[in-house]
């Protein structure tokens, strides 16, 4: 992808976390087709359009786990579609269940 696709498919999918973007819509802000937007995006990206969405789920639910205010809203903010959803992709992207990565944090960055 050219520097300017990327930035936009990137863009529209941050603005949809949600998951209401489809590969179709993308591939035409991009003005590719379908298979060539896909292919393009994986090799630029190193992740296929899917999986890099899913971590950057992770990451913005990470950001969010910070403030200790927030708790089953974040699986849904972040477009998962319940809580075990939510702990089972964070799993798989981290390494640990969401409740183990705050607490971690949390030891790690007491509040004064």
């Amino acid at each position: 992808l050219a520097a300017w696709q990327e930035r936009r498919a990137k863009e529209q999918m941050d603005a949809n976390l949600d998951g209401h973007v489809s590969l179709r819509d993308l591939a035409a802000e991009c003005g590719l087709s379908l298979s060539h937007f896909s292919r393009a995006f994986r090799e630029t990206t190193g992740l296929a359009p899917h999986k890099w969405l899913l971590r950057r789920r992770v990451e913005v639910a990470k950001s969010m786990m910070q403030d200790r205010r927030l708790t089953a809203e974040i699986a849904l903010a972040c477009g998962f579609a319940d809580q075990s959803h939510f702990t089972r992709v964070f799993a798989q992207c981290v390494g640990v269940s969401p409740g183990t990565w705050r607490r971690n944090i949390a030891a790690n960055f007491p509040e004064t």
